[in-house]
């Protein structure tokens, strides 16, 4: 039910050629690929490459991790046409630019619009646009993540989740529970308002975390996200202890 992989922002001072090699090395199956340094959607030659090299190491793509943000007038096209390359099955893109409770009526309905739209565009290629569940955006709350889903209301719109350093393990539970029949993809760390840390040291509540997600009986990304230490070397470790959490929650179920 998990697919174990990485998001390649993750290590952005590496070539996409030595994170290929890093992430077959630590048993991962994807690769989350971003389109800010290692993919950009203007380069259609380079995503057929990083494509081929990827297939070749018989790993996947898990996303095309995108920059896209809604209300800022990009061109959307781009990206689609580059995750299709990449055999993208979904697109991450950003709800907006401003946290949730500061958009008037009019300027989220202008945004669930434009998220409709873009919906409809990633649907002509078989790809499924994803939002970010991240802070500063209408997703950084799961009550208005669920309200954005149920006013978007399209097949080809779903989410992310992580858990936020800024809420207690609680809410980030509660928050796993509302968002799981609309995920896709989980970015995996084990982060505070403090620091970053091992994900060894976050061995229970990933547990919990991931238990949540397995009881609805879906099939969803596990993604590693930054290395506590930024460290290309951290990466095989990191994804033992992401592996041996997956077949401990399987396991239980």
């Amino acid at each position: 039910m998990f697919t174990p992989g990485l998001v390649s922002i993750s290590f952005r001072k590496y070539t996409p050629e030595q994170i290929i090699e890093q992430a077959k090395a630590a048993g991962l199956c994807s690769i989350e690929w971003g389109s800010d340094v290692h993919v950009p959607p203007d380069n259609p030659a380079r995503a057929k490459e990083i494509m081929q090299r990827t297939t070749d190491a018989g790993l996947s793509t898990a996303a095309y991790g995108s920059y896209y943000r809604l209300g800022q007038g990009a061109d959307f096209e781009p990206y689609v046409e580059t995750a299709a390359i990449l055999q993208a099955p979904y697109i991450r893109v950003w709800a907006g630019t401003n946290k949730s409770w500061q958009y008037r009526p009019e300027e989220r309905a202008a945004l669930v619009e434009e998220s409709r739209k873009i919906g409809d565009m990633a649907k002509q290629a078989g790809i499924t646009v994803t939002f970010e569940y991240h802070s500063d955006t209408l997703t950084d709350d799961y009550h208005s993540a669920l309200d954005l889903m149920a006013q978007i209301n399209h097949p080809h719109v779903r989410m992310y989740w992580q858990p936020s350093q800024f809420h207690t393990f609680s809410y980030n539970l509660d928050g796993a529970k509302a968002m799981a029949p609309y995920t896709k993809n989980i970015h995996v760390f084990h982060w505070d308002a403090f620091g970053r840390y091992p994900l060894e040291q976050g061995r229970s509540v990933w547990l919990d975390y991931l238990s949540v997600f397995r009881s609805f009986n879906q099939n969803y990304g596990a993604l590693l996200e930054f290395m506590h230490d930024d460290r290309l070397e951290s990466l095989i470790p990191t994804a033992k202890v992401l592996r041996e959490l997956i077949d401990e929650t399987e396991s239980a179920h």
